[in-house]
C-alpha cells in the first residue's frame, strides 16, 4: 500500500537536471539521471528544428480552434514559441541552444512561464509526432532545393552540348574506343538520366508530402484533434490514414535515400567520365584554375580537385542509402535520414555544373582519337553489307580479320585499301566482291561517321541531338513548372499559418 505521507515532488515540477529530456525527470518513472549513451539517443540533426517550430505552431492553432487548451494559454504559447525566432524568421539556433531535442519548443515554454501555460503544448501528440512531421516537413523542402539544382544541371548541359553537336569524338565501352559520337551527344547522354532522376524526386516529394500528425504513438488520442487542420497549416496534401502504419513504417525515408542515392550514381558517373577527359591519356577537356589543385611535391599537377569533390559526395550518398535498408532491419526503430545529406548534395550538384559549364573541350584531340583508331570499324562492315551485300555476322568478321593484321603491321584505318578487304573476304566467303572506292574514302572521314545516321532517332547525328536537346530543354522546363507549383504552396500554407498566428496574438 501506498505511503499514508504523501510525497513532496513540488521541486520535481520545477526542473530537470543537465541532460535528461525534461519530461525524464529523475525521480518521476525514473530515478536516477541518464548516462550520456542514453542521452545521445534522443538527439535530433539540427536542421530538423525547423520542422519541430512550424509544427509546434500549428498545433498550438489546432489546439485553441478545438477548445483543447485555454484561449489565453494558446495565445501565450504562440508568443512564446515565436521568441525563438532571430531577425530571419529563423528558430534553429536558438532551439539549439536549449537543447531537448524535439521538445526544444516545450522546454522553453516550460522554462519561460511554467507548466501552467507551455505543459499545454503537447497535448495530444506524441514525441513520435513531432520527429515524424519534422522529418517529412525538412525532407520535401530539400528535395525541391535539389530538384531546382536538377534543372539547373539540365539546362547547363544543354547549353554546352548545342556547342558541339557536330564535332566528332570516340563513344568508348571497356575504356576502349567504340564508335564515332559527338561532344554534343555525349553530354546529352549524361543530362537524360537527370531528367529520370527529376521525374522520381517529384513522385518522391508527392509521396512524402503527407501528413503524419497526429498519429501519435501508433492509435491516435483521446483528445478531439482535427488532423486535417493540422496538415493544412503545414502545407501538406493530405492526412496518412492509418496511425500504426505511420509510427512503424519507414518506406518513405528508404525512398527518399533511394531516390537521392540514385540521382547521386548519375552525378558520379557523369563526374567519372569528366575525370578521365581531363587526364593526359585521353586530354579531351581541361577545367579552369579555380577548380582545380595542385600537388605539394610535384609542382607540374593540375589536379582536377572539382571533379574529385564531386566523386566523393556522391559516394557519400549511396553509402548512406546502403545504411538505411541495413538499419530497417533494427526492431528499436533506428532508421533516419539526416537532411543535411541533402544540402550537401545540392553542393556536389553546384560543383558538377560549375565543371560542365567551366570545360573547354579540346576539339582537335576529339577528332585526333577518332580517326586515330578502328572507332569506325563497326561503319566498315555496315558498309561491306550494304554495298557489297555480305551478311552482317560475315562483314563482322571480315573486318575483325582486316583489324588484326593491319594492327600486326602497324596500320590503321586511314590506311585501309578496298583490295585488301576483297581478299579478306574473298578468304572468307569463297568469292571476290567489289568493295567501291568512293563509298571507303567517304566511309573513313570521321567528321561523316554520325551524319550517317540522320534518320535514325536517338543516334549522334546532328540533327538528331538538336532534338535531343530540344527534349532536354522541354522537360527541364516541365520539371521546373511542377517544382516551382510545389513550392509556391508550400509558401502560401507558411503565410496563412503566420497570418493565423497574427490573429490569434493581436486579438
Amino acid at each position: 500500500m501506498r505511503d499514508e505521507t504523501p510525497e513532496d515532488l513540488s521541486s520535481l515540477a520545477e526542473t530537470s537536471a543537465p541532460g535528461e529530456q525534461f519530461y525524464r525527470r529523475t525521480g518521476a518513472r525514473l530515478t536516477a539521471p541518464p548516462a550520456p549513451s542514453v542521452d545521445r539517443v534522443s538527439q535530433s540533426p539540427a536542421a530538423l528544428h525547423a520542422g519541430y517550430h512550424a509544427f509546434d505552431l500549428a498545433h498550438t492553432l489546432m489546439l485553441r480552434e478545438q477548445g483543447l487548451l485555454p484561449p489565453d494559454v494558446g495565445r501565450r504559447i504562440l508568443e512564446g514559441l515565436l521568441t525563438l525566432e532571430d531577425e530571419t524568421g529563423d528558430p534553429v539556433p536558438a532551439r539549439e541552444s536549449i537543447g531537448r531535442g524535439a521538445h526544444s519548443g516545450e522546454a522553453h515554454l516550460i522554462d519561460e512561464y511554467g507548466e501552467a501555460v507551455g505543459g499545454w503544448l503537447h497535448t495530444g501528440r506524441s514525441s513520435h509526432d513531432l520527429s515524424a512531421v519534422a522529418t517529412r516537413y525538412v525532407l520535401r523542402d530539400r528535395l525541391l532545393t535539389v530538384g531546382s539544382k536538377l534543372v539547373d544541371l539540365i539546362e547547363t548541359y544543354a547549353a554546352r552540348a548545342s556547342s558541339y553537336t557536330a564535332v566528332p569524338m570516340p563513344t568508348y565501352t571497356g575504356l576502349q574506343r567504340a564508335q564515332v559520337g559527338t561532344i554534343g551527344y555525349r553530354l546529352c547522354s549524361q543530362a537524360f538520366p537527370l531528367t529520370r532522376d527529376l521525374g522520381r524526386l517529384i513522385t518522391c516529394y508527392d509521396r512524402l508530402n503527407r501528413s503524419p500528425a497526429g498519429a501519435a504513438a501508433g492509435t491516435t488520442t483521446d483528445f478531439t484533434i482535427d488532423r486535417e487542420r493540422v496538415a493544412s497549416l503545414l502545407g501538406f496534401d493530405a492526412v496518412l490514414q492509418n496511425a500504426e502504419d505511420i509510427d512503424n513504417s519507414v518506406d518513405h525515408l528508404l525512398e527518399v535515400g533511394f531516390t537521392i542515392a540514385t540521382s547521386a550514381a548519375t552525378v558520379g558517373r557523369a563526374a567519372d567520365t569528366f575525370f578521365l577527359w581531363f587526364s593526359d591519356e585521353w586530354g579531351i577537356v581541361d577545367l579552369p584554375d579555380e577548380l582545380c589543385g595542385t600537388s605539394s611535391i610535384m609542382p607540374q599537377k593540375k589536379n582536377p580537385h572539382s571533379i574529385q569533390a564531386v566523386q566523393r559526395g556522391t559516394n557519400e550518398l549511396i553509402g548512406e542509402a546502403i545504411q538505411q535498408f541495413i538499419a530497417v532491419k533494427n526492431l528499436s526503430g533506428g532508421v533516419q535520414y539526416d537532411p543535411a545529406l541533402l544540402r550537401r548534395f545540392t553542393e556536389t550538384l553546384d560543383t558538377l555544373r560549375a565543371v560542365v559549364d567551366g570545360a573547354t573541350f579540346n576539339t582537335d584531340r576529339a577528332r585526333a582519337l577518332v580517326a586515330a583508331d578502328w572507332a569506325l570499324a563497326t561503319d566498315l562492315a555496315a558498309l561491306l553489307t550494304k554495298q557489297c551485300g555480305i551478311p552482317w555476322r560475315s562483314a563482322h568478321q571480315i573486318v575483325a580479320v582486316l583489324v588484326r593484321e593491319y594492327e600486326a603491321t602497324d596500320r590503321s584505318l586511314t590506311d585501309v585499301a578496298a583490295a585488301d578487304l576483297e581478299t579478306i573476304a574473298e578468304a572468307y566467303l569463297g568469292d571476290r566482291p567489289t568493295v567501291p572506292t568512293t563509298a571507303l574514302e567517304t566511309l573513313c572521314d570521321p567528321a561523316q561517321a554520325p551524319a550517317r545516321r540522320a534518320g535514325i532517332i536517338g543516334s549522334p547525328a546532328p540533327e538528331q541531338v538538336a532534338d535531343q536537346l530540344e527534349t532536354l530543354r522541354t522537360r527541364a522546363e516541365m520539371y521546373r513548372d511542377q517544382l516551382t507549383e510545389r513550392r509556391v504552396a508550400l509558401d502560401h500554407a507558411h503565410a496563412a499559418r503566420r497570418s493565423d498566428i497574427r490573429s490569434v496574438i493581436d486579438a
